[in-house]
């Protein structure tokens, strides 16, 4: 026997719930690492939750709007950023532009949205929350709820979203712009969550895309979450392609479902045949510039598993942004990306050619963002919500 000390590292908590730990140290045979000769008690160490902070001025920095893109091509495809939980000195301090300017970042980070920034209008529009802490008695502008306990899914006031939305004077001027606007709302909270919102009734193309800065304002997962929620879901109604074998074969009132919002240019990148001629994206299948593996080692083809569901629906690729967040958005997804930027920015009177999108496409296929970061990107993300289509009219969820 000697006398030791062990040293332990422990992080902050910055969560607003006390977090507790228990720890036992054990001697074993240095032969034999499952024969414990020596257990310690167990030791228990609880961390006090943070301190929840409350705004006083509701007012000076509330609803103020700042453009932090303009369009140079085409009409403008409008975003707008809010934040949720961020109280009166985040504003006055500027870590609230901060978090809006990194999602914004976060956004144009995969193609082909990269290569298509130009088209964009984005403006923040400030909202002062009562507290910094979501649920419970805990009080924000847009009302969000975490649902936690292995859930991922956030709700929101949609309604509220979308009236600070309005507040920008290009949508004011032209309320019909508020039908092709994305609204992001970006959660100062650090928990993996994150939930699209869209199909409401008399607005096509508006979504509401709910994401906290997931680990870290910088972190990977903050971006990745965001560009699966608010570029697939949110602003091009992409379907998940992630499967759960307990969830069996899709049924067919949502292969129904489904179909009805394909007829509306939604959901491209699923299917519900795994015939590759006649599957929704035959055309790359034949196409020879499309065969092989990817930058990610993808090969296109027609995989059984998507829209949450083990049999019956299938997905362009093994893996995508739309699966586990990970690879770039496939063939498929990216065509669906483009159209909707076109149809934005050049309304009625653009027409879709597939060879000049094939053109684009080849010349901006996603990549790994760095050798350095290869590892951390291949790493698939616990399954999200699938998105919620509302299909009703705009109103508070509170």
């Amino acid at each position: 026997m000697r006398n030791g000390s062990i040293k332990l590292t422990i992080a902050a908590n910055k969560t607003f719930e006390d977090r507790t730990a228990k720890i036992q140290i054990q001697a074993v045979n240095a032969n034999n690492l499952d024969q414990v000769l020596l257990k310690s008690p167990i030791i228990s160490i609880t961390q006090q939750k943070a301190s929840v902070s409350t705004s006083t001025d509701f007012v000076t920095g509330d609803k103020k709007v700042y453009q932090l893109q303009k369009h140079s091509k085409g009409n403008g495809v409008p975003v707008v950023f809010v934040g949720d939980g961020f109280i009166d000195k985040d504003i006055e301090s500027g870590y609230y532009r901060q978090a809006i300017e990194k999602g914004m970042e976060n956004f144009f980070t995969e193609e082909p949205i990269r290569s298509l920034r130009e088209y964009f209008d984005v403006w923040m529009v400030t909202a002062v929350s009562q507290n910094n802490a979501f649920g419970g008695a805990y009080s924000t502008k847009f009302a969000c709820v975490l649902a936690g306990n292995g859930s991922t899914l956030i709700s929101g006031n949609h309604e509220m979203v979308a009236t600070y939305a309005q507040l920008v004077p290009e949508i004011q001027a032209n309320p019909a712009l508020l039908n092709e606007t994305l609204a992001i709302v970006i959660l100062n909270s650090n928990a993996y969550a994150g939930t699209c919102y869209f199909g409401f009734t008399g607005m096509k193309e508006f979504a509401v895309g709910y994401c906290p800065m997931i680990d870290h304002i910088n972190s990977e997962n903050f971006r990745r979450v965001l560009c699966h929620e608010c570029i697939g879901h949110g602003f091009t109604k992409l379907m998940d392609e992630y499967a759960y074998e307990s969830q069996g074969t899709i049924p067919e009132a949502e292969i129904a479902a489904t179909k009805r919002q394909q007829k509306m240019g939604w959901a491209a990148n699923v299917d519900f045949t795994s015939n590759r001629e006649t599957v929704l994206w035959k055309n790359f299948l034949a196409d020879a510039r499309y065969k092989g593996k990817d930058p990610y080692g993808e090969e296109l083809g027609v995989y059984e598993g998507a829209c949450t569901y083990y049999r019956g629906a299938y997905r362009p690729t093994k893996e995508s942004m739309m699966n586990s967040n990970i690879n770039g958005f496939n063939a498929p997804s990216r065509e669906a990306i483009y159209k909707r930027v076109m149809k934005t920015a050049y309304g009625s009177q653009w027409q879709y050619d597939y060879e000049e999108f094939v053109k684009f496409d080849l010349q901006h296929l996603p990549k790994p963002r760095n050798a350095g970061s290869r590892s951390t990107e291949n790493k698939p993300l616990p399954p999200l919500p699938a998105p919620v289509f509302v299909d009703g009219p705009l109103h508070t969820s509170h």
